[in-house]
């Protein structure tokens, strides 16, 4: 999931220190979200951290004035401009630091031409306000659309929260949805109107982040089982991991259920003739699914059977001698089982498969070997 910081939220804990930043940190650090903030925004962060800084130097002197006359003493500045400007350094190595330690990535600028921005203020379109003011928010507004992916081919949504205390101007009524001329403009450029939620601070996002990668998860599910996404079959998928790990191995591998007398049964080929069922989807991390499925395979298999024992077998045995007399003691056979699966697979935000292994062989969880 994309996050993008509006400068208001980092305003408020400048050096981002708090335990929300720190939350929202980790989450970036273990891969659960992205983290983007506009340049106008780091611009407009290093502005107002300058400003705070020279009026808590005029306040001070101010303060400082009043004490002499009623002291009747004359204490020099205590706050010089050089401490100011350190003070400024200081703070623009952190924030670099800040940026480069939790991978969050700055929005350049958008290219955006100034007659629709133009258009937009006069109109008093969102977010521009009714005093016309909102250029910046506009700026992080075409930032914001330009991190979206077209609505047949994003796979799940929201795709992007973006966290402002300015959420009058970007949102419906105080609620998560942009509002509708936002809106109106993410139809135009074919995203969905589902891409973007706004959260006023970061405490309420940290709480409702499990939730988000809920709905994220439920969407994607949707669309799997919709058949909405074209180039991914899962019967395609599980059937090229069985035939490069399933078939050619020993069952003893697996928990399959095979009569005792069948002595080191291998499978040799699979049916590819099955129906993919997906059981669950859930979101690993901010670029990866995982996705439960089940089903289950013919599968032929080759083993050996004792001659001694096949000698006294009932004549209605369910399985086809290939050779009676693979050696003095027994023989080659083979047969057709229902092998019931579950099978895991990792898949990213672009459809490519991470990952694929057989989770379950008749509801009993499966031996892993390498």
């Amino acid at each position: 999931m994309k996050i993008v910081l509006d400068s208001n939220i980092i305003i408020a804990d400048f050096w981002m220190e708090s335990t929300n930043f720190t939350i929202l940190f980790e989450s970036a650090k273990n891969g659960s979200i992205e983290i983007y903030i506009p340049e106008v925004v780091i611009d407009e962060i290093k502005n107002k951290y300058s400003q705070r800084l020279k009026k808590s130097k005029t306040d001070i002197k101010t303060e400082l004035n009043k004490f002499n006359k009623l002291s009747k003493q004359n204490i020099g500045e205590i706050l010089i401009d050089q401490n100011i400007n350190d003070a400024i350094e200081k703070y623009a190595i952190h924030l670099d630091n800040i940026i480069r330690d939790n991978k969050i990535q700055i929005l350049p600028y958008p290219k955006v031409s100034h007659k629709f921005i133009a258009k937009k203020a006069i109109k008093k379109t969102k977010p521009f306000n009714a005093n016309e003011k909102g250029y910046r928010d506009n700026l992080i507004w075409e930032n914001i659309k330009n991190l979206l992916t077209d609505e047949e081919l994003a796979v799940a949504f929201p795709e992007l929260v973006f966290i402002t205390n300015n959420h009058k101007d970007f949102s419906e009524n105080n609620t998560r949805i942009p509002h509708k001329e936002l809106l109106k403009e993410l139809e135009e450029r074919e995203f969905s109107t589902k891409s973007v939620v706004i959260y006023p601070s970061l405490s309420e996002y940290n709480d409702k982040q499990g939730k988000l990668f809920f709905e994220q998860a439920t969407i994607f599910e949707e669309k799997l089982k919709a058949g909405e996404f074209y180039d991914l079959d899962l019967t395609q998928i599980t059937s090229k991991y069985l035939f490069e790990n399933f078939v050619g191995s020993e069952l003893h591998m697996y928990d399959v259920d095979v009569p005792k007398n069948y002595s080191e049964p291998t499978v040799r080929s699979i049916s590819e003739d099955y129906k993919v069922e997906i059981e669950s989807v859930k979101k690993l991390n901010n670029n990866q699914f995982i996705i439960d499925v089940k089903f289950e395979v013919e599968a032929e298999i080759d083993f050996f059977v004792d001659k001694h024992e096949y000698y006294y077998l009932n004549e209605e045995h369910s399985f086809s001698i290939e050779d009676s007399n693979w050696n003095k003691w027994v023989m080659w056979a083979s047969a057709s089982i229902n092998v019931p699966l579950s099978m895991i697979i990792i898949i990213n935000n672009d459809l490519e498969i991470i990952n694929c292994q057989i989770d379950k062989v008749n509801e009993n969880y499966a031996q892993q070997y390498v």
